[in-house]
Protein backbone atom coordinates (compact mmCIF):
# COMPACT_ATOMS: atom_id res chain seq x y z
CA UNK A 1 0.00 0.00 0.00
CA UNK A 2 2.81 2.25 0.68
CA UNK A 3 4.70 1.88 -3.11
CA UNK A 4 1.34 2.34 -4.46
CA UNK A 5 0.49 5.36 -6.99
CA UNK A 6 -1.96 6.52 -4.45
CA UNK A 7 0.03 6.81 -1.53
CA UNK A 8 3.07 8.30 -3.74
CA UNK A 9 0.91 10.79 -4.67
CA UNK A 10 -0.64 11.99 -1.29
CA UNK A 11 2.35 11.45 1.19
CA UNK A 12 5.12 11.80 -1.41
CA UNK A 13 4.90 14.49 -4.58
CA UNK A 14 2.00 16.64 -2.73
CA UNK A 15 4.00 17.55 0.53
CA UNK A 16 7.60 18.49 1.70
CA UNK A 17 10.13 15.77 2.19
CA UNK A 18 10.04 16.55 5.77
CA UNK A 19 6.48 16.39 6.00
CA UNK A 20 6.85 13.06 4.09
CA UNK A 21 8.94 10.92 5.56
CA UNK A 22 7.54 11.86 9.32
CA UNK A 23 4.23 11.09 7.79
CA UNK A 24 6.16 7.23 6.68
CA UNK A 25 6.91 6.83 10.24
CA UNK A 26 3.96 7.55 11.88
CA UNK A 27 1.80 5.10 9.58
CA UNK A 28 4.79 2.25 8.75
CA UNK A 29 6.55 2.51 12.25
CA UNK A 30 3.44 4.27 14.62
CA UNK A 31 5.80 6.45 16.14
CA UNK A 32 7.56 9.92 15.09
CA UNK A 33 10.92 10.00 13.57
CA UNK A 34 13.74 9.95 17.00
CA UNK A 35 15.86 12.98 15.20
CA UNK A 36 16.67 15.11 12.80
CA UNK A 37 19.23 13.04 12.02
CA UNK A 38 17.23 9.81 11.25
CA UNK A 39 14.88 12.59 9.04
CA UNK A 40 17.96 13.79 7.19
CA UNK A 41 19.40 10.04 6.58
CA UNK A 42 15.81 9.33 4.64
CA UNK A 43 15.43 12.52 2.98
CA UNK A 44 18.93 11.58 1.54
CA UNK A 45 17.77 8.51 0.59
CA UNK A 46 14.72 9.27 -1.20
CA UNK A 47 17.06 12.23 -3.01
CA UNK A 48 19.25 9.05 -4.24
CA UNK A 49 17.28 6.09 -4.57
CA UNK A 50 13.44 7.11 -4.75
CA UNK A 51 10.41 6.53 -2.96
CA UNK A 52 10.31 2.80 -2.82
CA UNK A 53 13.94 2.60 -1.31
CA UNK A 54 12.55 5.21 1.71
CA UNK A 55 9.54 2.44 1.87
CA UNK A 56 11.57 -0.35 2.17
CA UNK A 57 14.14 0.81 4.69
CA UNK A 58 11.75 1.00 7.43
CA UNK A 59 9.11 -1.60 6.27
CA UNK A 60 12.79 -3.95 6.35
CA UNK A 61 13.85 -2.43 9.41
CA UNK A 62 14.87 -4.22 12.44
CA UNK A 63 12.20 -2.10 14.32
CA UNK A 64 9.52 -3.08 12.07
CA UNK A 65 10.20 -7.07 11.98
CA UNK A 66 10.89 -6.91 16.56
CA UNK A 67 7.96 -4.88 16.97
CA UNK A 68 4.98 -6.17 14.47
CA UNK A 69 6.15 -9.22 12.66
CA UNK A 70 5.05 -10.51 9.48
CA UNK A 71 1.30 -10.86 10.73
CA UNK A 72 0.74 -7.79 12.42
CA UNK A 73 -0.82 -4.22 11.34
CA UNK A 74 1.33 -1.27 13.21
CA UNK A 75 -0.67 -0.06 15.81
CA UNK A 76 0.88 3.69 17.74
CA UNK A 77 3.17 2.76 20.04
CA UNK A 78 3.77 6.05 21.44
CA UNK A 79 0.81 6.73 23.69
CA UNK A 80 2.42 3.96 26.46
CA UNK A 81 5.89 5.45 26.95
CA UNK A 82 7.90 2.28 26.43
CA UNK A 83 10.76 2.10 27.82
CA UNK A 84 13.03 2.28 24.62
CA UNK A 85 11.49 5.61 23.42
CA UNK A 86 12.22 9.20 24.70
CA UNK A 87 9.40 10.80 26.64
CA UNK A 88 9.45 12.96 23.76
CA UNK A 89 7.55 10.48 21.35
CA UNK A 90 4.79 11.16 23.26
CA UNK A 91 3.71 15.04 22.52
CA UNK A 92 5.63 14.49 19.08
CA UNK A 93 2.95 11.79 18.06
CA UNK A 94 0.32 13.69 19.18
CA UNK A 95 1.85 17.00 17.23
CA UNK A 96 1.23 14.62 13.99
CA UNK A 97 -2.25 12.45 15.12
CA UNK A 98 -3.89 16.23 16.02
CA UNK A 99 -7.33 14.61 16.41
CA UNK A 100 -9.66 11.44 15.88
CA UNK A 101 -11.33 13.19 13.20
CA UNK A 102 -8.65 14.25 11.33
CA UNK A 103 -6.67 13.13 8.19
CA UNK A 104 -3.51 13.22 7.33
CA UNK A 105 -4.04 14.51 4.27
CA UNK A 106 -5.74 18.04 5.05
CA UNK A 107 -2.73 19.02 7.25
CA UNK A 108 -1.33 20.60 4.56
CA UNK A 109 1.99 20.49 2.90
CA UNK A 110 4.80 21.30 5.70
CA UNK A 111 6.13 19.79 9.08
CA UNK A 112 4.85 19.18 11.82
CA UNK A 113 8.11 18.85 13.77
CA UNK A 114 10.91 20.31 12.21
CA UNK A 115 11.48 22.86 14.80
CA UNK A 116 10.88 20.27 17.84
CA UNK A 117 13.74 18.19 15.69
CA UNK A 118 15.80 20.34 14.80
CA UNK A 119 15.90 22.17 18.58
CA UNK A 120 15.69 18.45 20.51
CA UNK A 121 12.24 19.80 22.12
CA UNK A 122 8.96 18.37 22.59
CA UNK A 123 6.28 20.19 20.74
CA UNK A 124 3.38 21.67 22.38
CA UNK A 125 0.35 19.50 22.51
CA UNK A 126 -2.59 21.19 21.27
CA UNK A 127 -6.03 20.48 22.67
CA UNK A 128 -8.25 19.37 19.62
CA UNK A 129 -11.22 20.80 21.88
CA UNK A 130 -10.10 24.46 22.41
CA UNK A 131 -11.69 27.11 20.07
CA UNK A 132 -9.86 27.93 17.11
CA UNK A 133 -7.56 31.13 18.03
CA UNK A 134 -8.10 30.50 21.94
CA UNK A 135 -5.27 30.32 24.14
CA UNK A 136 -4.30 28.00 27.73
CA UNK A 137 -4.88 29.96 30.45
CA UNK A 138 -1.56 32.03 32.31
CA UNK A 139 -0.95 28.96 34.32
CA UNK A 140 -0.19 27.04 31.50
CA UNK A 141 -2.66 24.44 32.19
CA UNK A 142 -4.78 23.34 29.09
CA UNK A 143 -8.65 24.32 29.20
CA UNK A 144 -10.68 21.64 27.70
CA UNK A 145 -13.70 23.87 26.01
CA UNK A 146 -16.20 23.27 23.22
CA UNK A 147 -16.37 25.30 20.22
CA UNK A 148 -18.83 28.06 20.22
CA UNK A 149 -21.92 27.13 18.05
CA UNK A 150 -21.37 27.70 14.08
CA UNK A 151 -17.80 28.35 14.89
CA UNK A 152 -15.20 26.34 12.71
CA UNK A 153 -11.80 26.92 10.89
CA UNK A 154 -13.15 24.55 7.60
CA UNK A 155 -9.70 22.89 8.52
CA UNK A 156 -10.86 20.18 11.31
CA UNK A 157 -13.08 18.07 9.70
CA UNK A 158 -11.46 18.20 6.17
CA UNK A 159 -11.73 14.41 4.52
CA UNK A 160 -8.96 15.86 1.69
CA UNK A 161 -5.81 16.97 0.63
CA UNK A 162 -4.56 20.06 2.08
CA UNK A 163 -5.14 22.85 -0.03
CA UNK A 164 -6.39 26.39 -0.27
CA UNK A 165 -9.43 24.98 -1.45
CA UNK A 166 -10.30 22.91 2.05
CA UNK A 167 -11.00 26.53 3.37
CA UNK A 168 -13.28 26.77 0.77
CA UNK A 169 -15.29 23.47 2.03
CA UNK A 170 -14.47 21.80 -1.94
CA UNK A 171 -11.55 19.47 -0.69
CA UNK A 172 -9.35 19.83 -4.23
CA UNK A 173 -9.24 21.85 -6.93
CA UNK A 174 -9.32 18.62 -8.77
CA UNK A 175 -12.27 16.44 -8.39
CA UNK A 176 -12.29 13.30 -7.89
CA UNK A 177 -14.31 11.70 -11.44
CA UNK A 178 -15.95 8.68 -11.76
CA UNK A 179 -16.59 6.49 -14.92
CA UNK A 180 -18.23 3.46 -15.58
CA UNK A 181 -15.62 0.70 -17.59
CA UNK A 182 -16.59 -2.45 -19.29
CA UNK A 183 -15.95 -4.95 -16.49
CA UNK A 184 -16.38 -3.46 -13.39
CA UNK A 185 -16.61 -5.56 -10.57
CA UNK A 186 -19.46 -5.24 -7.85
CA UNK A 187 -17.42 -2.82 -5.12
CA UNK A 188 -16.94 -0.48 -8.35
CA UNK A 189 -20.30 -0.23 -9.12
CA UNK A 190 -21.23 0.15 -5.97
CA UNK A 191 -18.97 2.95 -5.73
CA UNK A 192 -20.69 4.09 -9.20
CA UNK A 193 -23.86 4.16 -7.60
CA UNK A 194 -22.74 6.58 -4.33
CA UNK A 195 -21.18 9.00 -6.06
CA UNK A 196 -24.45 9.89 -8.18
CA UNK A 197 -26.61 9.93 -4.57
CA UNK A 198 -23.80 11.97 -3.37
CA UNK A 199 -24.09 14.30 -6.99
CA UNK A 200 -27.63 14.10 -7.54
CA UNK A 201 -29.16 13.85 -4.42
CA UNK A 202 -26.78 17.25 -3.05
CA UNK A 203 -24.87 14.76 -0.48
CA UNK A 204 -27.48 13.21 1.37
CA UNK A 205 -27.63 10.27 3.70
CA UNK A 206 -30.59 7.98 2.29
CA UNK A 207 -32.69 5.68 3.81
CA UNK A 208 -32.81 2.70 1.53
CA UNK A 209 -36.64 3.11 0.77
CA UNK A 210 -35.89 6.37 -0.61
CA UNK A 211 -33.29 4.91 -2.92
CA UNK A 212 -34.04 4.49 -6.64
CA UNK A 213 -34.09 0.75 -6.05
CA UNK A 214 -35.34 -0.44 -9.83
CA UNK A 215 -33.09 2.17 -11.65
CA UNK A 216 -29.85 0.43 -9.55
CA UNK A 217 -30.55 -2.95 -10.98
CA UNK A 218 -31.00 -1.84 -14.38
CA UNK A 219 -27.54 0.03 -13.91
CA UNK A 220 -26.14 -2.90 -12.54
CA UNK A 221 -27.01 -5.33 -15.13
CA UNK A 222 -26.04 -2.94 -17.70
CA UNK A 223 -29.39 -2.04 -18.98
CA UNK A 224 -28.83 1.85 -17.86
CA UNK A 225 -25.67 3.83 -18.74
CA UNK A 226 -24.52 6.26 -16.35
CA UNK A 227 -26.37 9.21 -17.77
CA UNK A 228 -29.71 7.05 -17.77
CA UNK A 229 -28.81 6.33 -14.19
CA UNK A 230 -28.62 10.41 -13.21
CA UNK A 231 -31.63 10.45 -15.48
CA UNK A 232 -33.32 8.01 -13.07
CA UNK A 233 -32.34 9.46 -9.99
CA UNK A 234 -33.57 12.79 -11.30
CA UNK A 235 -36.87 11.81 -12.03
CA UNK A 236 -37.34 9.93 -9.04
CA UNK A 237 -39.77 10.56 -6.25
CA UNK A 238 -37.25 11.06 -3.50
CA UNK A 239 -35.60 14.26 -5.71
CA UNK A 240 -38.93 15.55 -6.85
CA UNK A 241 -40.30 15.95 -2.94
CA UNK A 242 -36.40 17.01 -2.43
CA UNK A 243 -35.98 20.01 -4.23
CA UNK A 244 -39.15 20.15 -6.42
CA UNK A 245 -42.13 20.72 -3.96
CA UNK A 246 -40.20 21.77 -1.22
CA UNK A 247 -38.23 24.23 -2.54
CA UNK A 248 -38.58 27.78 -4.42
CA UNK A 249 -38.56 27.08 -7.93
CA UNK A 250 -35.60 29.26 -8.83
CA UNK A 251 -33.87 27.40 -5.95
CA UNK A 252 -34.97 24.25 -7.66
CA UNK A 253 -33.46 25.37 -10.96
CA UNK A 254 -30.06 26.65 -9.37
CA UNK A 255 -29.31 23.25 -7.22
CA UNK A 256 -30.22 21.59 -10.88
CA UNK A 257 -27.47 23.27 -12.44
CA UNK A 258 -25.00 21.84 -9.22
CA UNK A 259 -26.51 18.64 -9.83
CA UNK A 260 -26.44 17.78 -13.19
CA UNK A 261 -24.17 20.13 -14.72
CA UNK A 262 -21.90 20.37 -12.08
CA UNK A 263 -21.89 24.10 -12.25
CA UNK A 264 -23.68 27.42 -11.17
CA UNK A 265 -26.39 29.16 -13.73
CA UNK A 266 -24.27 31.61 -15.69
CA UNK A 267 -26.90 34.15 -16.00
CA UNK A 268 -29.98 35.26 -15.49
CA UNK A 269 -31.52 34.49 -19.40
CA UNK A 270 -30.19 30.77 -18.51
CA UNK A 271 -32.52 31.33 -15.42
CA UNK A 272 -35.54 32.15 -17.41
CA UNK A 273 -34.95 29.75 -19.90
CA UNK A 274 -35.34 27.05 -17.67
CA UNK A 275 -38.28 28.45 -15.39
CA UNK A 276 -39.98 28.97 -18.72
CA UNK A 277 -39.19 24.95 -19.77
CA UNK A 278 -40.58 24.28 -16.17
CA UNK A 279 -43.91 26.24 -16.27
CA UNK A 280 -44.43 25.21 -20.16
CA UNK A 281 -43.15 21.46 -20.49
CA UNK A 282 -43.24 20.35 -16.56
CA UNK A 283 -41.08 18.80 -14.49
CA UNK A 284 -39.98 16.10 -16.34
CA UNK A 285 -38.76 18.27 -19.38
CA UNK A 286 -36.95 20.45 -16.99
CA UNK A 287 -34.86 17.26 -16.08
CA UNK A 288 -34.18 16.66 -19.67
CA UNK A 289 -33.09 19.77 -20.63
CA UNK A 290 -30.07 19.32 -18.53
CA UNK A 291 -29.32 15.16 -18.71
CA UNK A 292 -29.88 15.54 -22.88
CA UNK A 293 -27.84 18.91 -23.34
CA UNK A 294 -24.94 19.43 -25.67
CA UNK A 295 -22.98 20.16 -22.32
CA UNK A 296 -23.95 17.43 -19.86
CA UNK A 297 -22.54 15.29 -23.60
CA UNK A 298 -19.17 17.04 -24.06
CA UNK A 299 -18.38 16.98 -20.42
CA UNK A 300 -19.47 13.64 -18.95
CA UNK A 301 -20.58 11.94 -22.06
CA UNK A 302 -22.64 8.41 -20.85
CA UNK A 303 -20.71 7.28 -18.44
CA UNK A 304 -18.98 9.41 -16.33
CA UNK A 305 -20.84 10.65 -13.07
CA UNK A 306 -21.47 14.57 -13.02
CA UNK A 307 -18.50 16.31 -10.82
CA UNK A 308 -18.23 19.83 -9.48
CA UNK A 309 -16.40 21.54 -12.40
CA UNK A 310 -14.34 23.99 -10.08
CA UNK A 311 -11.26 24.57 -12.92
CA UNK A 312 -11.55 27.27 -14.72
CA UNK A 313 -12.63 26.81 -18.20
CA UNK A 314 -12.75 28.54 -21.71
CA UNK A 315 -15.90 30.62 -22.03
CA UNK A 316 -16.84 30.46 -18.23
CA UNK A 317 -16.68 33.95 -16.45
CA UNK A 318 -14.44 34.24 -13.19
CA UNK A 319 -17.64 34.73 -11.03
CA UNK A 320 -18.91 31.31 -12.33
CA UNK A 321 -16.29 30.29 -9.76
CA UNK A 322 -17.58 32.10 -6.81
CA UNK A 323 -21.49 31.62 -7.57
CA UNK A 324 -20.53 27.73 -7.07
CA UNK A 325 -18.47 27.96 -3.84
CA UNK A 326 -21.30 29.99 -2.76
CA UNK A 327 -23.46 26.75 -3.46
CA UNK A 328 -20.66 24.29 -2.40
CA UNK A 329 -21.90 25.04 1.75
CA UNK A 330 -19.07 22.89 2.59
CA UNK A 331 -18.15 18.65 3.14
CA UNK A 332 -21.28 18.07 5.91
CA UNK A 333 -23.32 20.31 4.18
CA UNK A 334 -26.64 19.06 2.19
CA UNK A 335 -28.90 20.74 -0.27
CA UNK A 336 -32.08 19.99 1.71
CA UNK A 337 -30.79 22.47 4.12
CA UNK A 338 -31.84 25.75 2.48
CA UNK A 339 -34.82 26.35 0.29
CA UNK A 340 -34.41 30.06 -0.37
CA UNK A 341 -31.94 30.58 -3.43
CA UNK A 342 -28.22 31.29 -2.68
CA UNK A 343 -28.13 33.41 -6.50
CA UNK A 344 -30.81 35.34 -6.98
CA UNK A 345 -29.48 38.68 -6.28
CA UNK A 346 -25.56 37.55 -8.09
CA UNK A 347 -26.62 36.04 -11.20
CA UNK A 348 -30.08 39.30 -11.70
CA UNK A 349 -27.23 41.88 -11.20
CA UNK A 350 -24.42 40.03 -12.22
CA UNK A 351 -22.16 40.20 -8.99
CA UNK A 352 -19.88 38.30 -7.09
CA UNK A 353 -22.24 36.35 -4.19
CA UNK A 354 -22.00 37.61 -0.76
CA UNK A 355 -20.20 34.52 1.58
CA UNK A 356 -18.70 33.10 -0.68
CA UNK A 357 -15.49 32.78 0.64
CA UNK A 358 -14.90 30.84 3.79
CA UNK A 359 -17.58 28.02 5.66
CA UNK A 360 -17.64 29.64 8.46
CA UNK A 361 -20.00 32.41 7.48
CA UNK A 362 -22.19 30.05 5.05
CA UNK A 363 -26.17 29.19 6.19
CA UNK A 364 -25.19 25.87 7.32
CA UNK A 365 -22.76 26.20 9.69
CA UNK A 366 -24.21 29.09 11.36
CA UNK A 367 -27.60 27.50 12.90
CA UNK A 368 -30.25 25.05 11.38
CA UNK A 369 -33.03 25.96 9.76
CA UNK A 370 -35.63 23.75 11.37
CA UNK A 371 -38.60 25.54 9.71
CA UNK A 372 -39.86 27.49 12.89
CA UNK A 373 -39.64 26.87 16.50
CA UNK A 374 -43.50 26.60 17.42
CA UNK A 375 -44.77 23.02 16.34
CA UNK A 376 -47.91 24.08 14.78
CA UNK A 377 -46.73 25.59 12.82
CA UNK A 378 -43.59 23.93 11.38
CA UNK A 379 -44.47 21.37 8.17
CA UNK A 380 -44.47 17.68 7.48
CA UNK A 381 -44.26 14.86 5.21
CA UNK A 382 -46.72 11.93 5.93
CA UNK A 383 -45.82 8.48 3.67
CA UNK A 384 -48.53 6.28 3.75
CA UNK A 385 -48.22 2.66 2.05
CA UNK A 386 -50.83 1.16 -0.44
CA UNK A 387 -53.75 -0.27 1.28
CA UNK A 388 -54.30 -3.69 1.95
CA UNK A 389 -56.86 -5.66 -0.19
CA UNK A 390 -59.17 -6.36 2.45
CA UNK A 391 -59.22 -2.92 3.17
CA UNK A 392 -62.06 -0.38 3.05
CA UNK A 393 -60.78 1.69 -0.13
CA UNK A 394 -57.53 0.25 -1.84
CA UNK A 395 -55.06 3.33 -2.99
CA UNK A 396 -51.96 3.81 -3.78
CA UNK A 397 -49.26 4.67 -1.62
CA UNK A 398 -49.44 8.20 -0.76
CA UNK A 399 -47.78 11.64 0.37
CA UNK A 400 -49.31 14.35 2.50
CA UNK A 401 -47.84 17.29 3.58
CA UNK A 402 -49.45 19.03 6.53
CA UNK A 403 -49.13 21.27 9.39
CA UNK A 404 -48.24 20.68 12.59
CA UNK A 405 -51.62 21.78 13.55
CA UNK A 406 -53.39 19.73 11.52
CA UNK A 407 -51.32 16.45 12.47
CA UNK A 408 -53.65 14.87 14.60
CA UNK A 409 -56.78 15.08 12.07
CA UNK A 410 -54.86 14.11 9.28
CA UNK A 411 -53.21 10.70 11.08
CA UNK A 412 -57.01 10.01 11.59
CA UNK A 413 -58.67 10.63 8.44
CA UNK A 414 -55.49 8.08 7.13
CA UNK A 415 -56.53 5.46 9.73
CA UNK A 416 -59.87 5.59 9.18
CA UNK A 417 -59.22 4.49 5.23
CA UNK A 418 -57.14 1.67 6.62
CA UNK A 419 -53.41 3.24 5.25
CA UNK A 420 -50.60 2.65 6.97
CA UNK A 421 -48.03 5.42 8.23
CA UNK A 422 -44.58 4.71 6.61
CA UNK A 423 -42.77 7.79 8.21
CA UNK A 424 -43.55 11.36 9.24
CA UNK A 425 -40.67 13.58 8.68
CA UNK A 426 -39.99 17.54 9.39
CA UNK A 427 -39.83 19.51 5.81
CA UNK A 428 -36.99 21.86 6.20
Amino acid sequence: MAKSSFYKNRFFLSVAPQRGIELNFKHLLRLPPHSQAETSAKISLQAQHRQAAVIDSIDDSAEYLEVFGSNVVPYARSWSSPADLSTAAFPMLAALEKSFAGSDSARGGSSSLTTSLGRGMAPRISVPSQPVGSRTSAGGGARFASKAPGVTSGKDNAPMRGDSYVFFGLGQREQETYQRCPGDSPDQLAALIRASYKQVMGNPHLMEFERAISAESKFIDGYLSTREFVRAIGLSAEYKRRFFETNAPYRFIELNFKHFLGRAPKSQAEISQHTKILAEGGYDAEIASYVDCEEYQSTFGEDTVPFARILSENGRSQVAFNRHLKLAEGFAASDTVQTSSSLVTSVATGTVPGGWSSTTTRINRTGTQSGAPDPTKKRFRIVVGAQAARGRQRTAGNTYLVSGKDMSSQMKYIHARGGKIVSITEVM
